[in-house]
């Protein structure tokens, strides 16, 4: 009994889901933030499972199932009409893919205890005058994925008590003037995925108690600056994937109890003046796909309450000098998809709260040195997909708590020693597709709790410089996301840094590397024996040996040879020379003559 109690609660929970612009029509349109979709096939289970749970389905005229006498579900029926024998206390009725085309004048006046009405992918072409009238505790209304091209303000008569409106995804092409005057008491208006190019003036006149307006993926082109003068309650106002190119500067003014403003997927190219100077409790706003340029230093002044800022995708060159001083609470900034080529230094001085930064496919080729600093709490750090090609020293000196710093595909050639030192709580690290070739010996002693390091995708030196590193990553392989290998010298080529032995990663002295004489005795990349290397101090000879045998010996002139320019130059020298394999002593004698012309 406990488990089906459980079921029943769960069903019950499924269905008291609420049919709210979360809610997208089966192959309608894609909705910005990715809303899933739910199909006419997915409830029609769902009411079947509530049958089964329940007990046996009440009587219902048909193509329809009725659930506890107050659930009924009509789903893929022939029925042109609303059918008759609605049971007279249903609370809840919901068309989903029937052959529904009109709705008749009090078609469902012997449903006067509805609540939630719900006509999903329907080919309903028209709503008569009074359709709903004799609905007096209707509180939802539902159209989505119909035919309809237009609604009269007559259709709506008889929802005075209306909270939640939803007409979306459909071939409305205009609001007709003084739709709203008979659902005065609308708190949620949902009007996105239809094909309204332009809002009549005083359209939201009588919708004082508004909280939440929905206008995403329509085709409005333009706003009257008065449009939501009436909304003086409105906390969410969505105007994403429209044709906006142009803001008037007051048009937001009226609403001071905003929250969350959506502005992406627009054409803007600009922003006015003092546009968003009076959303003091403005918490969100979305400005990502638009054609912004450039930003005024005072655009985002008075917004003290903002904690999320989203300006990607756009076409900002620079971001101006005191641009967030007026948001102290902001926790997210990203601005990724963008034209800039550096940071002003200070610029987020300000945001002690900031925790995500995102700073990822620009043309960033340097940092200032301070261009971090204030940023006490920031967790996440994305600078991929760059053009930096190296940080500065004190670049991540004060972000002491972040714990996921994305760096791929930028053009770094060296990081500091200290350029994670105090990032203490660091995770993950991502420096892939750089063109780093070394890090520090000891880059990563200060990262205690670092576990993922992305490097692929770099030119890896395997030299004395990269020894700290393919130790540190030694001690544990799971460390490195994806497998890195080294790009030079070319005996080590392609070989992974997780297999690289230890005591091949030396350094050769100066400059004169190049000219250095080798005498091979075998090709190292052709053999499979595990070699020791013996090497002095200064790196001048190196020898490689076997068990058994010795088989490659290098040897670098010493600086100042030949003395004096002449020839020709003989050398020898006993070199005592160490590995992790034990000492051996060797003794060269070195002739070189200049050879006489033919």
């Amino acid at each position: 009994m406990t488990g089906l109690g459980n079921k029943r609660r769960w069903t019950k929970g499924l269905l008291d889901r609420r049919w709210d612009g979360a809610m997208a029509l089966p192959g309608g349109p894609a909705t910005q933030t990715g809303q899933r979709r739910v199909s006419g096939r997915l409830l029609q289970l769902c009411f079947f499972a509530v049958a089964l749970l329940d007990g046996s389905a009440w009587p219902c005229p048909p193509p329809c199932r009725c659930f506890g006498n107050t659930t009924v579900f009509c789903a893929e029926g022939a029925t042109r009409d609303v059918p008759r024998g609605i049971p007279a206390n249903a609370t809840r009725l919901m068309f989903v893919e029937t052959s529904l085309q009109s709705l008749r004048s009090r078609a469902f006046s012997n449903s006067s205890a509805l609540t939630q009405l719900v006509f999903l992918k329907n080919p309903l072409r028209s709503v008569e005058e009074a359709a709903f009238e004799g609905l007096p505790s209707l509180r939802e209304l539902v159209i989505s994925g119909s035919n309809l091209s237009a609604l009269t303000r007559e259709g709506l008569a008889g929802l005075a008590h209306l909270s939640r409106l939803s007409v979306k995804f459909s071939p409305l092409t205009a609001l007709e003037g003084g739709l709203f005057n008979n659902t005065p008491g609308l708190e949620s208006l949902h009007l996105q995925g239809n094909q309204v190019e332009s809002l009549p003036a005083h359209i939201f006149q009588p919708l004082k108690s508004l909280e939440s307006l929905h206008l995403t993926q329509s085709l409005l082109a333009g706003l009257p600056e008065d449009a939501f003068e009436p909304l003086p309650r409105l906390r969410v106002l969505q105007l994403s994937d429209n044709r906006l190119s142009r803001l008037l500067p007051k048009t937001f003014s009226p609403l001071s109890k905003l929250q969350e403003l959506f502005l992406g997927g627009n054409q803007l190219a600009e922003l006015p003046r003092g546009i968003f100077s009076r959303l003091p409790h403005l918490r969100r706003l979305h400005l990502q796909y638009n054609s912004l340029q450039r930003l005024c230093p005072t655009t985002f002044s008075s917004l003290p309450s903002l904690t999320a800022l989203y300006l990607d995708s756009n076409q900002l060159a620079d971001l101006p000098d005191g641009l967030f001083r007026g948001t102290p609470n902001l926790t997210l900034l990203s601005v990724a998809h963008n034209h800039l080529q550096t940071i002003p230094e200070g610029l987020f001085g300000n945001l002690s709260c900031l925790s995500t930064l995102v700073l990822s496919h620009n043309r960033l080729c340097s940092l200032p040195a301070g261009v971090f600093h204030g940023l006490s709490a920031l967790s996440k750090l994305q600078l991929d997909h760059n053009r930096l090609r190296e940080l500065p020293r004190e670049l991540l000196a004060d972000l002491g708590n972040l714990e996921v710093l994305g760096l791929a595909r930028n053009n770094f050639t060296t990081l500091r020693r200290d350029a994670f030192a105090n990032l203490t709580h660091l995770m993950v690290l991502d420096l892939a597709s750089n063109h780093l070739a070394s890090l520090p010996v000891g880059i990563f002693d200060g990262n205690a709790f670092l576990y993922s390091v992305a490097l692929e995708g770099n030119p890896w030196a395997c030299d004395c410089h990269l020894a700290g590193l393919a130790s540190w990553l030694q001690e544990d392989r799971w460390r490195l996301k994806a497998d890195a290998f080294c790009s030079r010298p070319c005996r080590l080529e392609s070989v992974s840094l997780h297999e690289v032995p230890e005591e091949l990663l030396v350094c050769l002295p100066g400059p004169e590397l190049a000219n250095c004489s080798r005498t091979l005795a075998q090709d190292a990349s052709s053999s499979p024996w595990s070699p020791c290397l013996y090497q002095d101090p200064a790196g001048a000879i190196r020898l490689i040996c076997s068990r058994d045998r010795c088989h490659q010996l290098s040897l670098c002139l010493p600086q100042g040879e030949p003395s004096n320019g002449s020839w020709p130059l003989s050398l020898h020298r006993e070199w005592a020379l160490d590995s992790q394999c034990g000492a051996r002593r060797v003794r060269i004698t070195v002739n070189i003559q200049e050879e006489e012309p033919v």
